[in-house]
């Protein structure tokens, strides 16, 4: 039997929800029965050394700035066209309508495309008129260009597709999973070491330097809680050296924070990191269905969120806290004081979750490879 060869789309394939996400889908798949590539912008992601070690590929792409944006489409007409692709998995947001139209001429018959974002929005809350007819072009071509529809939520899959789509027979609602394992297998592990002083209580915050992400707003959190003489601090996991870190840094500075909120950079202890911390703080623009959080909880973590995505995040187990992101600093370190004030979640209560929704890698692995089996045999 012939491996099914499948392309996936997902930017650089670097650091990043959504990278991590897909690194769950190749290490569950079963190599004897697909091919699993993936394109990328960078000309050495963090992911390709492993992706190649499982079988796949990294195929380097332009990226979509500008004028760039004609060349990325040839060049991915030219890879499926040549590498004779079953499957194009896009993970794109609008631009996956590009993708799945090269698709198409390519003669790609199953074309998947994923949504992951309920929202598109910079943080300054306007869109150019050219952003706006591009979004409203690309959907159209989504809509006629691809065969299967997929969403890490419902708030995501109406953004994307629309509200009629997410009712038809080709819609996938697939929540976004984490290697729960490695959290509930070590659920009662006590860490020692790095910022396990006893005079401090750790929460943490995982995810890019950027605008979405609301680093900003952390810094006046941090102050608050140094006014209130409070020994939290708050470790910042993520990315680092870009413009927006840089604005980070300089209200930690200004602030005078340094103490109570720590910059870590790129870490690969993200499981250990968490069980170092009392709570999980979350306060982003917007998320699709944040994996981040999957993991606080999975890890028994009180968590204290934003209510800018989809609910169904929440393992409902009382362990959530949803804020406003208008409301002050002081009402987020009250909502923190409960937080790290509460003991772990009971462990059978995290399983039980877990099972409940599916938000396992090896559930989300499984789910994806029956679709792509199913849509090649129809």
């Amino acid at each position: 039997m012939s491996q099914t060869k499948i392309l996936i789309i997902a930017g650089a394939m670097d650091v990043g929800g959504i990278e991590n996400q897909l690194m769950h889908l190749i290490r569950n798949a079963d190599r004897g029965k697909f091919q699993i590539d993936f394109t990328t912008t960078m000309s050495h992601p963090f992911y390709q050394d492993e992706i190649e070690a499982l079988g796949g590929k990294c195929i380097r792409i332009p990226a979509t700035e500008g004028r760039h944006f004609i060349r990325q489409c040839k060049a991915l007409y030219k890879i499926m066209k040549e590498g004779q692709y079953d499957i194009v998995h896009s993970h794109e947001l609008f631009h996956s309508g590009m993708v799945l139209f090269a698709a198409k001429m390519a003669g790609v018959k199953c074309r998947f495309v994923h949504a992951h974002n309920w929202s598109d929005d910079d943080g300054s809350g306007k869109r150019s008129v050219v952003r706006r007819l591009y979004n409203t072009v690309m959907r159209r071509w989504i809509l006629r260009y691809g065969t299967e529809f997929c969403a890490c939520s419902t708030p995501a899959g109406r953004f994307l597709y629309g509200d009629k789509k997410t009712h038809e027979a080709n819609y996938h609602l697939i929540f976004n999973s984490v290697d729960t394992k490695k959290f509930i297998d070590c659920y009662d592990k006590t860490e020692s070491g790095e910022f396990c002083e006893e005079d401090w209580i750790n929460i943490i915050q995982i995810g890019r330097f950027s605008t979405i992400k609301n680093q900003l707003f952390t810094a006046e959190i941090a102050q608050e809680l140094k006014k209130r003489g409070e020994k939290i601090r708050i470790l910042c996991a993520g990315n680092n050296g870009n413009v927006y870190e840089q604005r980070v840094k300089n209200e930690i500075k200004k602030r005078n924070v340094d103490k109570h909120m720590l910059l870590l950079g790129v870490r690969n202890d993200i499981d250990v990191l968490i069980r170092k911390s009392s709570a999980f703080l979350l306060p982003s623009l917007y998320e699709g269905m944040p994996l981040v959080m999957i993991e606080a909880q999975a890890a028994g973590l009180p968590c204290v969120t934003a209510d800018t995505y989809s609910r169904e995040v929440d393992f409902g187990i009382g362990y959530v806290q949803w804020l406003k992101l208008d409301q002050s600093a002081a009402k987020w370190v009250d909502a923190i004081k409960k937080a790290v004030s509460m003991n772990r979640a009971d462990k059978s209560a995290v399983v039980n979750a877990v099972e409940k929704f599916g938000f396992d890698s090896r559930v989300f692995a499984k789910r994806l490879c029956d679709l792509y089996t199913e849509s090649i045999n129809r």
